[in-house]
């Protein structure tokens, strides 16, 4: 991005040494991989990201900015689970003690358990599905911005930099659906926080492309997540641990103002 033709359009100090505080929201588009993203296990999650950046203009092509944003990340699970108990009051206490305790889990697109199947030889069957990975992050951009010299009605600025991920947030959500010595019910289910499984500090990269017309700014950047979020020892087919990394397209609307 240096080499660009930036020359000839370099400014004294004076005129360069001005500052840009942007506001942006807009929405997220996030996935995850790594070990148990393989085939279509995973599937693309909408969310919220918005936040402000200052932007220091070193000259006329060339700026660096710093802001902080708060993005929903995760994706959609494609598999479902599904737990049975020979008495409710194991069920209770989240056992599957008793004779033949089930807990099994199915992954793809048509994953699907039929309740009906196990309905005469438990009291309690739980199938768990429509399951969302759901994580909140504050990220910490820090990016060189290369307002391109193009003639045209519109400025375009090609961006890149490096971004401090700060995981506050880390949940599975989704569906249930019960049966209960007789009776079928439905509901939905917040898990237990999973920040617990998952390092609060990361780094990614973003980088993007913005067109603007006068204050207005369309902003759209790829956050190349470089670190394992995991911070589990779990062992997959021989390897040392599940590797996970987030893959977000975070597109916002913002608008300028001049400091």
């Amino acid at each position: 991005m240096l080499g660009l033709p930036t020359f000839g359009y370099a400014q004294n100090s004076e005129e360069g040494s001005e500052w840009t505080i942007t506001p942006r929201a807009g929405i997220t588009i996030s996935t995850l991989t790594g070990d148990y993203a393989k085939g279509d296990a995973y599937d693309p999650r909408l969310g919220f990201g918005g936040g402000i950046e200052a932007e220091y203009h070193i000259n006329k092509t060339l700026g660096l900015s710093i802001g902080a944003f708060y993005t929903k990340q995760g994706a959609k699970r494609n598999f479902e689970i599904l737990t049975a108990a020979s008495s409710v009051s194991a069920a209770g206490t989240l056992q599957t003690s008793g004779p033949n305790p089930i807990y099994q889990e199915i992954f793809g697109h048509d994953a699907h358990f039929n309740i009906s199947d196990y309905t005469d030889k438990y009291e309690y069957v739980n199938r768990a599905h429509n399951i969302k990975t759901a994580l909140g992050y504050i990220n910490i951009p820090m990016m060189l911005n290369v307002h391109l010299p193009f003639n045209l009605p519109v400025g375009i600025t090609a961006k890149a930099g490096t971004q401090v991920d700060i995981l506050i947030y880390a949940k599975d959500k989704g569906k249930e659906q019960i049966y209960n010595r007789g009776t079928y019910s439905n509901s939905s289910y917040s898990s237990s926080s999973l920040k617990g499984s998952l390092k609060d500090f990361g780094i990614s990269i973003p980088m993007g492309l913005a067109v603007s017309y006068k204050n207005i700014e369309l902003d759209a950047r790829y956050l190349w997540n470089v670190t394992d979020i995991n911070d589990t020892n779990i062992m997959v087919e021989g390897n040392d641990k599940v590797k996970a990394h987030t893959s977000t397209f975070l597109i916002t609307l913002g608008y300028n103002f001049d400091l």
